[in-house]
């Protein structure tokens, strides 16, 4: 016979259960206990849980309405590995994933707004490589020209041995691929 629906929510909801699934998602023994121990003070106050999960329900929403995109940033990934010949999700060394290998590069593909961090990403990969450094930065409105233009700058600035490629609907006509 099937569980009634507040069974199963109250085994979800359960501090064991919520410990257990932190564990799951790589969390350390440490870590997991002490939000383990945060979230059953929580779970034993029933008018704060439901403030809490009423909170964290808006929040979630707004995340989702904030970071959403045209396309995941895999979408872009495959179409222009596919067309480089090269390969996805490499691993050079334990803990560092390359987007995509070519023959030459070692390429980080980020969306406009985090384009500060696809420059560390790219160099990274570059180093643990021994390829050239690449970014594939994806504009997806118009809007998203200036931040490949902070882009270019401090690759300049700097002097960095990286090539930028961008891709998507704010790719302004013959501006989809170069350095």
């Amino acid at each position: 016979m099937r569980k009634p629906f507040l069974e199963r929510l109250r085994h979800c909801c359960n501090p064991l259960h919520f410990f257990c699934r932190l564990k799951d998602a790589g969390f350390s023994d440490a870590g997991a206990r002490r939000l383990s121990v945060v979230w059953e003070w929580v779970y034993r106050r029933p008018r704060v849980a439901l403030v809490a999960l009423a909170t964290g329900l808006v929040l979630v929403s707004c995340s989702q309405v904030l970071a959403g995109h045209d396309q995941p940033e895999k979408h872009y990934q495959a179409i222009w590995c596919a067309e480089k010949g090269g390969a996805m999700e490499t691993r050079p060394r334990p803990g560092l994933r390359v987007d995509c290998e070519t023959d030459t590069h070692a390429v980080e593909f980020d969306f406009a707004r985090k384009w500060a961090e696809a420059v560390g990403q790219a160099l990274a990969y570059g180093g643990a490589t021994g390829k050239r450094a690449g970014i594939v930065l994806i504009l997806e409105r118009a809007e998203d020209a200036r931040y490949l233009d902070k882009l270019r700058f401090t690759i300049a600035a700097g002097n960095l041995p990286i090539d930028v490629w961008t891709m998507g609907a704010g790719v302004p006509v013959g501006g989809g691929d170069g350095r």
